[in-house]
C-alpha cells in the first residue's frame, strides 16, 4: 500500500490591487486625490519624490513621476482608456459619491450614468489625463 504524504498546496488569495498612474508633478497628483477624491497620502518616496501611494479604503494607486507623454496625442481621452477601475457595493454608494465629487468640482470625463452591463458608472479625469471609473451596481 502506498500513502501519500503530499499536502494540498492552497491558493493564493489576491487581497487587494494597486493600479499605477503616471504623473507629472507628484505634490499635485497627491493634492487632488486627496483635496477633490478622499484619498489618504500612504507614503512619498524620492528625493526629489519620484513615486507615492494615495488610498481609500481598500483601493490604492501608485503614482510614478514620469516627464515623457505615456500617450501619443490625444486618443487616450478619445478612446476613453482608463487608468484605473474602482467600485463600490451599492447603487446608493454610487450615487452618493459622484454627488460628493460633483461638490468638491472633481473634473469629470464621464457623469453618472447607467451602463447596459447592470452597473452605474462615472468617470474622473485627473491633472495628468489619466480616466479614473468609479462604479457600482445599478438599481
Amino acid at each position: 500500500m502506498i500513502h501519500s504524504s503530499k499536502q494540498a498546496i492552497s491558493q493564493p488569495i489576491f487581497s487587494s490591487i494597486a493600479a499605477q498612474l503616471f504623473v507629472r508633478d507628484l505634490q499635485v497628483s497627491c493634492d487632488f486625490f486627496t483635496g477633490k477624491l478622499g484619498f489618504v497620502v500612504d507614503f512619498i518616496y524620492g528625493n526629489p519624490p519620484f513615486y507615492g501611494q494615495v488610498s481609500r479604503d481598500r483601493a490604492r494607486l501608485a503614482l510614478r513621476h514620469i516627464d515623457e507623454p505615456v500617450f501619443a496625442g490625444d486618443i487616450r481621452e478619445r478612446e476613453h482608456l482608463l487608468s484605473a477601475s474602482i467600485t463600490v457595493s451599492s447603487s446608493e454608494e454610487i450615487e452618493g459619491l459622484f454627488l460628493t465629487y460633483q461638490t468638491a468640482k472633481a473634473p469629470f470625463h464621464q457623469t453618472l450614468r447607467n451602463e447596459p452591463w447592470r452597473a452605474k458608472t462615472f468617470i474622473v479625469k485627473d491633472p495628468d489625463g489619466n480616466l479614473i471609473l468609479f462604479a457600482g451596481p445599478a438599481s
